[in-house]
């Protein structure tokens, strides 16, 4: 389970949340064993986001959270895709985009606790 935690400045309609999320399930699956069926989206749209000190009308910064570690190249696969889905839905340029990547060791969910040492 996957999580993009996704900050925009935009007030998006529905059709744009719908193009943004099915973007990132396909971006999602750059990264192996992850897939958009079980991607959990955290998506706060009409944010106040600053860059450089000055507001910004149409910018966008994701958080993303999975459980493992992959290499650099799978990441960067996703980067660019994840890029490519959110200036595809909401015509943001990509020198407005930003994201960070956390590979976590342990993940509770659907009731039961994995951790990468355990397993």
């Amino acid at each position: 389970m996957p999580l993009i935690r996704l900050s925009v400045t935009q007030k998006l309609t529905q059709d744009k949340q719908e193009s943004l999320l099915n973007g990132l399930g396909e971006a999602i699956s750059n990264i192996p064993g992850k897939k958009g069926s079980t991607l959990i989206v955290d998506l706060e749209d009409g944010k106040t986001m600053y860059f450089g000190g000055e507001i910004q009308e149409n910018m966008v910064f994701a958080d993303v959270q999975y459980l493992a570690r992959y290499e650099y190249h799978k990441k960067k696969d996703f980067t660019i895709a994840a890029f490519n889905a959110i200036s595809k839905a909401l015509g943001t340029s990509k020198d407005r985009m930003f994201l960070t990547i956390t590979e976590l060791e342990n993940w509770g969910g659907f009731g039961d606790f994995q951790d990468l040492y355990y397993s």
